[in-house]
């Protein structure tokens, strides 16, 4: 079974990519998504977290703990050093969250790997090949604010965590630029072939 990495910067539509390859039955695992399980269940990744960005990290809600994910954000994205911190908590937990899930699909002739932060933590070298969406700038910006109800500025300050599009690029195997909502069916299914007969 091999392991196709899906990344691209913020804003760039890399979930939406991920549903096409979804209605082709392919399994797909959103890093982020479960990275937000892990920060709220995984006992070991809290404690490690309160001890990093303290208690208020978390949120006692009758008995459920849960990431206060606001603050989380608040936090680690004005300090690099902090941001790595919590990467080095969270990025091990989700390796193994992945390796189980791969062990569930292991009769899948491939799974996709969703990751907005892929090459920047060497996810790619356990790929097998790597798909970077992108768009234009302004376009990620106009998403991610409407998304998640923040600013311009907001934005641009994660935006500065992650790579460039042209450092993506020049790692990249496949390229869907993320332009045209109505040919991601098509780009997708191309790949998709590609992947099965290769």
């Amino acid at each position: 079974m091999k392991v196709i990495g899906l990344t691209g910067g913020i804003g760039s539509g890399k979930t939406t990519v991920a549903k096409e390859f979804e209605k082709l039955n392919v399994p797909i695992y959103i890093a982020d998504e479960r990275s937000k399980y892990i920060l709220s269940n995984n006992r070991s990744v809290i404690d490690q977290v309160k001890i990093l960005l303290g208690q208020q990290a978390y949120i006692d809600d009758n008995g459920k703990i849960e990431a206060n994910r606001p603050f989380i954000a608040s936090k680690v994205f004005k300090d690099k050093n902090l941001l790595e911190g919590l990467n080095k908590i969270l990025h091990p937990a989700v390796r193994i969250d992945f390796d189980k899930f791969c062990e569930r699909h292991h009769s899948a002739a491939y799974v996709l790997y969703e990751a907005a932060i892929l090459f920047e933590t060497n996810g790619d070298k356990r790929c097998d090949a790597t798909i970077l969406v992108t768009a234009s700038l302004q376009k990620r910006i106009e998403r991610v604010m409407h998304r998640d109800a923040v600013t311009e500025e907001d934005v641009l300050s994660r935006m500065k965590n992650q790579w460039t599009q042209k450092e993506k690029l020049e790692l990249a195997d496949f390229v869907i630029i993320n332009d045209n909502i109505d040919l991601l069916t098509l780009k997708s299914g191309l790949i998709h072939r590609f992947m099965l007969k290769n």
